[in-house]
C-alpha cells in the first residue's frame, strides 16, 4: 500500500470563462495541496494556451491534446493517467471521463439535471439531446465515485439515470470570503454599470430557467410605490433571446456581461437578490448574495431551499404575486431585511472550500484502500 496517493484533478474549467464549475476547480486547485501534505496532486489540461496565465505551481501539471472535450478524455487521458501513475482522476465535468480501462479510479460530479429537465434551454436539435442523455448514463456507469452538491441533485440521479446510491456522494461547496468595498470603489463600478441606488439585482439575463421575465412583471407592480427603484439584470441575451419591449423602461437596466469582479460590488449595493430560478442545483449566487449581507429571494423549488433554509424569503417561482410581494416586505421591514442579512452572513459561513477539498481527499483515500478498480470498459 503506498504511503502516499497520486490524485490528477482536471484542471481545465479554470481557464474557461468564469461560470460555476469554474469557481469550483479553480479553488480546488488554489486550496487543496496546501490543505494536504500527505499526498501528491497533478493538474491536468489541454492544450489550452491560457494555463501559461496561471501557477499553480504546488502541481505537477500535465498539457496536451485536442481541445475537443470527449476526445481529450478518451485519448490523452488514459495515456497520461498511466504514465503518471495516478491513483485518483478527478472531474468537475459530468461526461468527460475515460470510458477505457484504467488503473485509475474516476471521480466525476453531476451538479444538475437541467440538461434532461429543460432540454430545450440546452441543445441545438434532438440528435444533440440523445448523444447527451447516452454519454451521461454512460458516465454514470463508468466513474467510481459520482460526485453532487445537493441532496437534491442526488435523488435526481438515483431517479433519473438510474445510478447505484453507493456510488453517489454528496460534497460541501465553498464561498469565498466576502470582501467590502468601500465608497469610491462601490460608486466607480455603478457608474461603470449605468447604475444608482436604490436597485434590485437579478441574475442570468433572458435565460427561460433563470425566470427573469417573472421578475419584471413583480418589480413593475411595485413601480407606484416605488418610483425611483430600477432593476439591474446581470448576463448576456440567452441564444440571442431578448425581453418583450412592453417590459422594459427607464427604470430596467441590462447590464450584459458583469465581471467577475464588478459583481461582487453589485451585489454588495444592491437593495437585495431576488433569484427565482425554475431549477437549480445548488444555486451558488445564493450563496455569495447571504456571504456580501444582501438580503436574497429565491425560489422554494428544486434545491435552492436546501440551500438557502431559513435566511432567505422563499417563494413559487411561477407566482408573479409571490416575487413581488416577498421583494415589498424586504423593502418595507427594515427589520426583516436585517434579520436575512445576519441569516445570510450565518448560513453562507457553513459553506467553505476547505470544507470541499478536506471530502475531497477523504473520498479519494477510501476509495483507493477500500475498493477495487474497474477493469471492464464502458460504451455510451
Amino acid at each position: 500500500m503506498r504511503e502516499k496517493l497520486r490524485i490528477a484533478i482536471d484542471g481545465r474549467p479554470a481557464l474557461w470563462p468564469r461560470t460555476g464549475i469554474g469557481t469550483i476547480v479553480s479553488n480546488v486547485l488554489d486550496r487543496i495541496s496546501n490543505f494536504d501534505s500527505t499526498n501528491q496532486y497533478f493538474a491536468y489540461f489541454n492544450s489550452d494556451p491560457a494555463i501559461s496565465s496561471r501557477s499553480w505551481d504546488q502541481f505537477e501539471k500535465r498539457s496536451g491534446g485536442p481541445r475537443q472535450k470527449l476526445l481529450w478524455a478518451n485519448t490523452w487521458l488514459p495515456g497520461q493517467l498511466k504514465q503518471d501513475d495516478i491513483d485518483v482522476f478527478i472531474t468537475f465535468l459530468d461526461k468527460e471521463i475515460p470510458l477505457v480501462p484504467t488503473r485509475s479510479q474516476i471521480v466525476c460530479m453531476v451538479h444538475d439535471l437541467i440538461p434532461l429537465k429543460f432540454p430545450e434551454t440546452v441543445f441545438r436539435n434532438l440528435a444533440h439531446q440523445l448523444y447527451y442523455s447516452a454519454l451521461i448514463r454512460a458516465a454514470i456507469r463508468r466513474a467510481d465515485i459520482i460526485l453532487t452538491n445537493s441532496d437534491y441533485s442526488k435523488r435526481e440521479i438515483l431517479s433519473a439515470l438510474g445510478a447505484r446510491e453507493s456510488k453517489i456522494r454528496k460534497i460541501t461547496l465553498g464561498v469565498d470570503p466576502a470582501t467590502f468595498y468601500d465608497r469610491a470603489s462601490t460608486d466607480k463600478v455603478l457608474k461603470r454599470n449605468g447604475l444608482r441606488a436604490p436597485f434590485v439585482l437579478a441574475l442570468g439575463s433572458t435565460e427561460p430557467r433563470k425566470n427573469n421575465v417573472r421578475v419584471l412583471e413583480a418589480v413593475r407592480r411595485l413601480r407606484t410605490d416605488y418610483p425611483d427603484l430600477s432593476l439591474a439584470i446581470a448576463g448576456n441575451n440567452w441564444r440571442g433571446k431578448v425581453f418583450d419591449s412592453r417590459l422594459l423602461n427607464h427604470s430596467v437596466r441590462l447590464l450584459g456581461h458583469v465581471s467577475d469582479e464588478d459583481l461582487p460590488v453589485l451585489m454588495q449595493s444592491a437593495e437585495m437578490l431576488v433569484f427565482p430560478s425554475l431549477h437549480e442545483g445548488f444555486g451558488l449566487p445564493v450563496i455569495e448574495a447571504m456571504a456580501l449581507g444582501v438580503p436574497v429571494v429565491t425560489s422554494n423549488a428544486a434545491a435552492l431551499p436546501e440551500v438557502a433554509e431559513d435566511a432567505a424569503l422563499l417563494v413559487n417561482p411561477r407566482d408573479v404575486d409571490q416575487i413581488s410581494l416577498a421583494m415589498r416586505r424586504i423593502l418595507e421591514d427594515h427589520n426583516l431585511a436585517d434579520d436575512l442579512r445576519r441569516r445570510g452572513r450565518a448560513r453562507a459561513s457553513t459553506f467553505r472550500w476547505e470544507t470541499t477539498c478536506k471530502e475531497l481527499v477523504s473520498l479519494c483515500e477510501g476509495l483507493t484502500y477500500g475498493y477495487a478498480p474497474r477493469t471492464e470498459p464502458v460504451t455510451p
